[in-house]
């Protein structure tokens, strides 16, 4: 399990890249001016703060189940249009009709639930609103998982090892197509893809490969729980891979998200 009371290791994990990704969502999601607007799964309040930027006008609330994530975000942003309060996706704490949107950057690959979760999101929006979400393209654009997952692969070869992979780079709703029809099943109409592409420069090898050891997502764990020369045989391997014979340098990787959104029916 990742340590969810270390919002900090977080940001160095998958909030940096979320938060180049959360404007291409804003956008994406073409949100009216002045909207009532809720985050599920708020996170460190990345997209939060993107709202609050880029729909003039709007009030934000953000909901996160864990405290520590909510207690970070209210540190870090403050607004009076905006709040975060504790809750969970799988039982949203507002009544019925409560937002203009409902939206959610990179939160229905890691919930339990995602038909519930999205028939929750489409429940707290207005009719005629909107509900917005991302994921990952786990199968072709996120290689900053896939080169750490191959080559633990080449390394460990283990059912365990190849379990762990799966379980990190294999999604219920892996593609465009999967998630349409799952926002199409949940009752939304006018229902919309888009691909996005988001380009992360590292300072250094060393500055990727950190994360990896933080303990915040299983997939950051895993490192931890492995013998040292086998860590350091994927580090080294990983290494040669990105940086080759350099001592270290700067480099880039780029990350594609798939983007979904649909209207509730008006009444």
């Amino acid at each position: 399990m990742g340590d969810f009371a270390n919002p900090a290791a977080y940001e160095l994990w998958m909030g940096r890249w979320s938060r180049l990704l959360a404007p291409f969502l804003v956008a994406f999601a073409d949100l009216p001016r002045g909207a009532r607007l809720l985050d599920v799964g708020s996170g460190t309040g990345v997209m939060s703060a993107a709202l609050l930027k880029d729909v003039p006008g709007s009030t934000v609330v953000g909901i996160e189940p864990a405290e520590a994530y909510v207690s970070y975000s209210r540190k870090k942003i403050s607004d009076d249009r905006l709040c975060f309060v504790t809750g969970d996706g799988l039982n949203i704490p507002f009544n019925d009709q409560s937002f203009d949107a409902t939206l959610s950057l990179l939160i229905l690959q890691e919930i339990s639930d995602a038909p519930l979760a999205l028939r929750e999101m489409r429940r707290v929006t207005r009719p005629g609103g909107s509900v917005v979400g991302s994921q990952w393209d786990f199968a072709k654009g996120m290689p900053m998982l896939s080169l750490f997952w191959d080559t633990v692969l080449e390394v460990e070869t283990s059912k365990a090892a190849h379990q762990a992979a799966a379980d990190c780079m294999v999604v219920a709703y892996p593609d465009e197509i999967a998630l349409r029809s799952l926002w199409q099943k949940t009752g939304l109409v006018e229902v919309e893809t888009e691909r996005h592409e988001v380009d992360m420069t590292f300072a250094s090898f060393e500055d990727y490969w950190a994360p990896f050891s933080s303990s915040v997502t299983p997939t950051s764990s895993y490192i931890g729980k492995l013998e040292t020369g086998q860590a350091a045989e994927i580090e080294s391997r990983l290494r040669k891979k990105i940086v080759g014979e350099a001592a270290d340098r700067s480099f880039g990787l780029k990350a594609h998200a798939w983007a979904v959104r649909g209207k509730v029916p008006s009444q």
